[in-house]
This record gives structure tokens, C-alpha cells and sequence, in this order.
């Protein structure tokens, strides 16, 4: 499975084979500093981020989450955003998610934080530490299994994921499956279907556990759904700690916001809770 070439025809004869890794056999790396609310808009095949921009941008983030734990809500966007009338809130409603993610987040221990195989829209390509997706996995309060490829690497195969055991799988997919006009979930279901199917996956934690997660596309394109992304992310990854988090209702609040209409299409595919 996956595209053809030197890297994939070596690594399905022998998993190990061009395989390089910074450590195959430590955890993912936590790249320090990613505490902080990182927005960059990227490409699916995991494209660099500017440092500088990136510290920038989150720093703006950070200076937002500050100043909106001082602020309290008035009673019709409190009823919105289901808080009560007198909660430190946001001025916005992705500032307001952004802040909710970190609360819940911080209240997990590292042990209970789960490993992410993040699938771009290409199958069996993965993404590198220094890309926009990265930084989505760790502000979700995962960790990205792929951290320690080489960027000429990022083309895996099953074998290789499937020793990885992620807790989460995220497929990034086009917007034939799902995305801007897409009105059936029935593309996603196949895509869904596929990943459970793969070879030597039935025994991986996110596979047994159901916690496989499709995205548009789309949602890697704007700061506003990037936030709704990474809320994604942290609810398959822990349905007990977001059951009140309401998926649809979020990305129509931060869509509504942001651009003043509200969602025509579906946007994810995540198949039921555990």
C-alpha cells in the first residue's frame, strides 16, 4: 500500500530499511515552547512554519488568552457558549475554545496524554516535526509519533505505524470526502473503513478504540478552524473530559464569527465515541 518509489518499495520489503529516525525507540518528541497557541496556515504534506512568525503569532495568541481571563461574558453569549453568566471567558469564540482547550488539557497527567499518527491527504505520508500539524498534535495535548522522521522520510508504511500503536489516528482527506460542498458522509465512511482494514492495524490502540478522526482539508486553512481542528483532535482523544463540548455547534460559532455565514458542508468524520 501507499505511493510507489525507492523510500516505499524499501520500506514495505523490510520496515526498518531507510527508516530513519532520531531514536526508533524513544517516545515522541515534546519540542519546548509548544505550551503556547501556535496558528500557521500549511499545506497537508507538512510545510515549514517560520519560527519568528510562529513565535509572533503566538505570542498575540497567548497576550488574547491572558486578557480574556479577565473578562466576563453577558448572559445571551454565555448561554451561547454554554458557561455560566459570572466565568472569566473570551471576548471571542475562538479565543473562548482556545482558552477552554488548555483548561481541559492541563488537568491531564503526561501518562494519560495520547500518542497521534497524523495521516496527510496522500496515504501512508506523514508529517515532520517543524509543520503546522505538528504544532496542531501538541496544542491538542497529544504527541506527534512522527516527530523524530527526517523530512526526507515522512513517507511510512503500515508496519511501521502499526509498531508506532497510536492512540489517535487524524487523516487529513480532499475535498471529494469531505470539506466545502460535501453535504454525505458516505466518502468519509469508505476512507474510515479503509483505515480500520489497513494491514497489521487491527491491534493498534486508536483502531480497537475507534478513535480515528477525518478532517477536511479546509480546516488547516484559517487560525479559526485550525482552533476548531485541534478541540477535534482532543475530544477523540478524550470523549469523557469533552462530552459537553458540542462539535457542530463549535465550528458553527467560530465559522459564524469568522466569516459571518454558517457551515454548508461537513467539515469531519469521526464514525462514534467509545
Amino acid at each position: 500500500t501507499g505511493d510507489s518509489g525507492e523510500i516505499g518499495s524499501k520500506t514495505r520489503e523490510s520496515p526498518d530499511a531507510s527508516r530513519k529516525e532520531y531514536d526508533e525507540n524513544a517516545p515522541a518528541e515534546i519540542v519546548p515552547g509548544t505550551d503556547r497557541w501556535l496558528h500557521q496556515a500549511g499545506e497537508g504534506n507538512g510545510a515549514s512554519a517560520s519560527n519568528e512568525e510562529a513565535g509572533i503569532r503566538a505570542n498575540q495568541l497567548n497576550g488574547q488568552a491572558e486578557e480574556s481571563a479577565t473578562q466576563t461574558i453577558a448572559a445571551e453569549e454565555a448561554e451561547q457558549l454554554g458557561v455560566s453568566e459570572d466565568a472569566a471567558a473570551a471576548d471571542s469564540a475562538q479565543t473562548y475554545y482556545a482558552v477552554l482547550l488548555q483548561d481541559k488539557m492541563g488537568s491531564l497527567f503526561e501518562c494519560q496524554r495520547l500518542n497521534v499518527y497524523w495521516e496527510t491527504a496522500q496515504d501512508h505520508v506523514t508529517i515532520h516535526k517543524t509543520s503546522p500539524e505538528h504544532a496542531l498534535i501538541l496544542n491538542a495535548g497529544g504527541y506527534d509519533v512522527s516527530a523524530r522522521l527526517l523530512p526526507e522520510n515522512l513517507l511510512v508504511d503500515d508496519g511501521w505505524v502499526a509498531r508506532k500503536n497510536p492512540g489517535v489516528i487524524v487523516k487529513v482527506v480532499g475535498s471529494s470526502v469531505l470539506g466545502g460542498g460535501v453535504s454525505s458522509n458516505r466518502a468519509a465512511r469508505a476512507v474510515y473503513e479503509g483505515l480500520r482494514s489497513r494491514e497489521g492495524w487491527a491491534a493498534i490502540d486508536a483502531i480497537q478504540n475507534r478513535r480515528i478522526l477525518l478532517l477536511s482539508e479546509d480546516l488547516l486553512q484559517a487560525p479559526y478552524l485550525q482552533t476548531a481542528a485541534m478541540v477535534m483532535i482532543a475530544k477523540t482523544a478524550n470523549p469523557d473530559l469533552f462530552a459537553d463540548v458540542d462539535l457542530d455547534h463549535m465550528l458553527q460559532m467560530l465559522m459564524e464569527e469568522a466569516t459571518g455565514t454558517l457551515p454548508t458542508a461537513i467539515y469531519y468524520y469521526k464514525e462514534d465515541w467509545p
